[in-house]
This record gives C-alpha cells, sequence and structure tokens, in this order.
C-alpha cells in the first residue's frame, strides 16, 4: 500500500465526516441564534428540531445494526453523502415547521451513515491493509465540521439571510462531496472473516450493554453543549455576537484532539484514556455553570472540544477492534444510546430553559448523568476483568 493511497483514503474518510456530521448535523448549532431572530422560534422548537435530528440518528443506526452485506452498506454510506447536501440546502427553501423536522430526521440519517458505516468501513479497511486500528483521524472530521461551519457563520451571517446561509452550507457541502467520493476506496474488497465463538460472543455482548448505559451517558453531555452552546454564549450580555468564536474554539480543540486520545491510550490505557475524558467533559459543562464570562467560557469549549470528540473515538474504536468482521454493527448499538440521549436531552433542556429563563437548570442534571456514566464506564471494565479479556482491559 503506497503511502499516498493511504492518506486519500484517509482524507476521504474525513471530508465524508466532514460533510454528513460536521454540515450536515453542525451547521444547525450557528443557526439557532439567526432563525430564533428571524422567525421568533421558541426555545422549545429549537430543542424539538434537535431532536428530530437525532430520531433520525438514532433510526440510522437502529437500520445498520440491520445490515451485513458490505454493498449495502456501501452504498447506503454514498447515498448519505447526497442525502446530507439536499438536506442541508433545502432547509433555506421552506418556514414550515413540519417540513424542517422532515428533513432535519432525514440529515440524521445521513449522518448516521457517516458515522457509523463510515467508521466501521474505514476499521476494516485499516485492519484489511495491515495499519492501526484506531480512528482518531476520522474523527477529526467532527472537528474540522465544527470549525468549518463556525468560520462560514461568521462570514455569511450579514450578507446573507438565515434561508440563504442555509443554502451556503449545502453548497459547501456539495463541493466537499467530489473529493470524498473520487478518494473512497473500494470497500467492498475489505470483508474480514468471522472470529470468536458463541460463549466468547454471549461475554462480549453483556460487556457492550453495559458500555450503552455509559455512552448513554457520554450523548447527553456531549448533546446538551452541541445544541446549546452558541446560544447560551449569546444569552449572555458581555457575550453576545461572540457565539461564533465559542463554537470555533471547540472545533479546533476537537480537530487534534482525537489522535492525541490515540497516543495517550497507547500510552496509558484506554478506560484511563476514557475516566479521562469523562471528566474533562463534566468540567466543561459545570464551568458553564459558575462562571459565564468570556475567559470561561472559552476555556469550557476548548475543553467540551476536547472532551467529546475523545470519548466518540475511543468507544467506537475499541468495539470495532473486538467486533473485527463486522465492526458497523456494535458500532450501531453503542450509537443507539448514544442516539437515544441525543434526542431526550435537547428536548428537556429546552423546556427547562423556557420554564426558568436560562439553561441552569438543564446543566445540572447533565453533570448527573454523566457521573452516572462514569459509574457505568467503571462497570464495564470490571466486567471486562471478570472475564478475563486482557484485549479489552488495557
Amino acid at each position: 500500500m503506497k503511502p499516498i493511497e493511504t492518506i486519500k483514503v484517509l482524507a476521504a474518510s474525513v471530508i465524508a465526516v466532514v460533510v454528513m456530521v460536521g454540515i450536515a448535523r453542525f451547521s444547525y448549532t450557528p443557526m439557532i441564534p439567526e432563525m430564533m431572530e428571524a422567525l421568533g422560534l421558541s426555545q422549545s422548537v429549537v430543542g424539538m428540531l434537535a431532536t428530530v435530528n437525532y430520531a433520525g440518528y438514532l433510526t440510522g443506526a437502529l437500520l445498520i445494526t440491520r445490515i451485513s452485506d458490505l454493498g449495502l452498506k456501501v452504498r447506503l454510506y454514498q447515498l448519505g453523502l447526497v442525502v446530507a447536501v439536499v438536506s442541508t440546502v433545502l432547509m433555506g427553501y421552506t418556514s414550515n415547521v413540519w417540513l424542517w423536522f422532515v428533513l432535519r430526521f432525514v440529515s440524521g440519517l445521513s449522518t448516521s451513515a457517516g458515522m457509523l458505516l463510515g467508521a466501521g468501513l474505514l476499521m476494516s479497511w485499516l485492519i484489511k491493509n495491515n495499519q492501526k486500528s484506531e480512528l482518531g483521524v476520522f474523527f477529526s472530521g467532527i472537528g474540522l465540521g465544527i470549525v468549518l461551519t463556525a468560520v462560514l457563520a461568521e462570514l455569511i451571517k450579514e450578507p446573507f439571510t438565515w434561508d440563504q446561509q442555509w443554502v451556503v452550507y449545502g453548497l459547501v457541502a456539495l463541493v466537499l462531496l467530489v473529493p470524498a467520493w473520487l478518494w473512497m476506496p473500494d470497500y467492498r474488497a475489505c470483508a474480514l472473516p468471522r472470529t470468536g465463538d458463541a460463549a466468547a460472543g454471549d461475554e462480549r455482548g453483556r460487556f457492550i450493554r453495559i458500555l450503552q448505559l455509559a455512552y448513554f451517558c457520554a450523548g447527553v453531555g456531549y448533546v446538551v453543549t452541541a445544541t446549546f452552546l452558541v446560544a447560551i454564549a449569546e444569552s449572555i450580555p458581555e457575550l453576545a455576537g461572540h457565539g461564533w468564536l465559542i463554537w470555533l474554539i471547540a472545533g479546533l480543540s476537537a480537530t487534534p484532539a482525537c489522535w492525541l486520545w490515540d497516543v495517550f491510550s497507547r500510552r496509558w490505557g484506554q478506560w484511563v484514556a476514557l475516566y479521562l475524558a469523562y471528566t474533562l467533559n463534566s468540567v466543561s459543562i459545570l464551568m458553564l455553570i459558575v462562571n459565564t464570562s468570556l475567559a470561561s467560557v472559552m476555556l469550557s469549549s476548548v475543553i467540551y472540544g476536547i472532551s467529546f470528540i475523545g470519548i466518540v473515538s475511543m468507544m467506537l474504536a475499541m468495539v470495532g477492534r473486538v467486533f473485527p468482521e463486522n465492526p458497523s454493527r456494535p458500532m450501531s448499538r453503542l450509537t443507539f444510546s448514544y442516539g437515544i440521549a441525543q434526542m431526550l436531552a435537547p428536548a428537556v433542556v429546552g423546556y427547562l430553559a423556557d420554564a426558568e429563563g436560562n439553561y441552569t437548570h438543564g446543566l445540572w442534571l447533565t453533570l448527573v448523568v454523566m457521573a452516572l456514566g462514569v459509574v457505568a464506564l467503571h462497570l464495564a471494565r470490571r466486567a471486562t476483568e471478570n472475564e478475563t479479556k486482557p484485549s479489552l482491559s488495557g
């Protein structure tokens, strides 16, 4: 395998994440203040739009757990790229809330294709071509997507109306789709044989069920900030106008963090790395509660960007290594839990924000859930130790 070929495959995967996750999902975050100001949307509607998006994400994850045919996975992955572009552009061509719900749901489907099918296909390709079975580079696309949407948000805010801004995001996604498609390898040639006996499968199943609970909690910690960070910043008088900058900082922090977590995990072990990532995510949420100065919120966004991307990258890579014959399926099982969190949390926090007039109660609730996540994570580690799985207990 020539180095340039490996680089092109990794670049195609990263760009696809930027399109299907960065733009299809994260363009909504900086658009929230724009749409609220122009259309008078309530916090509840904003939260429900995010919930519908994650409902699509969850539905996609469920469908992927049922798919074992590699050719079908590749076709759906490619379809996800197209859907990400179309669903983003069409958001600017209607102000009907119900049509928005449909478009955000479809966008969520494309995001699940980018995250799960993309991660699984790349993991199979890496293993098949004797590369390191790590996904840090792949998930850097999430951070790059945040950076891109943040920079675009500031550039297009003044010259374009809210509906035109959606179209701009879609057109940028269309441009990026080209190299993502052209550099995509033949994933159909990456099928791996099934491994392990039935008893081992049962043990691994118990491990994943516990891990699903931990990942659900991480989903709450991720999505509350992802959905409301810009709105929280803009709601603070001294931070008004700096929302895009806060979002940019989160993305810049997330982009290199993925492969840094890979390095840390190799040195100190994946469980220590996950404990640290969960703790840092909780700290970022706490900072939004106790201190709302510009410096504090900026630091919170840095810690958030570093931590949430590490949790996602390390969790999905972990189960991908355990199930190399079909990594998309266990990744989808974890994401089922993550998706439920992403459906419920924005709606709950949006409701609390409407009722209380601020995000404080919602953030405290998020902290409690993250604490439960650390407990579940510890139980998952104990489960692997009890089952004497040295490949998992690093």
